[in-house]
């Protein structure tokens, strides 16, 4: 519990810091998140990018921390691992190739 907790406030510094910190240091920030995130890809050696990157990467893997915080003692981390990745991979298609 206390890994999903420790995510969580990580996750919510990172976002925070980007929102109120970074976002004003990108050029030309765009309304939409996920271009952004398509952007940082390409530049991700610059600190707001590498802000942004990580909270992303946070987001991708919160139903793998939030499963294995309530499964990871049953048989059910396999159903997790499985949404995980669904998640994972839908997340991934729409933000990096616009489908």
């Amino acid at each position: 519990m206390w890994l999903l907790i420790l995510h969580l406030l990580a996750l919510l510094t990172f976002v925070l810091l980007y929102s109120f910190r970074f976002r004003k240091l990108v050029p030309n920030p765009e309304q939409n998140i996920l271009a952004q995130i398509q952007v940082a890809t390409k530049d991700w050696k610059s600190t707001p990018y590498l802000v942004l990157l990580i909270a992303f990467s946070l987001f991708l893997l919160l139903p793998l921390t939030l499963g294995f915080a309530f499964y990871l003692q049953t048989d059910a981390n396999v159903l997790v691992v499985i949404l995980w990745i669904i998640w994972a991979y839908n997340w991934s298609k729409y933000t990096f190739w616009r489908e």
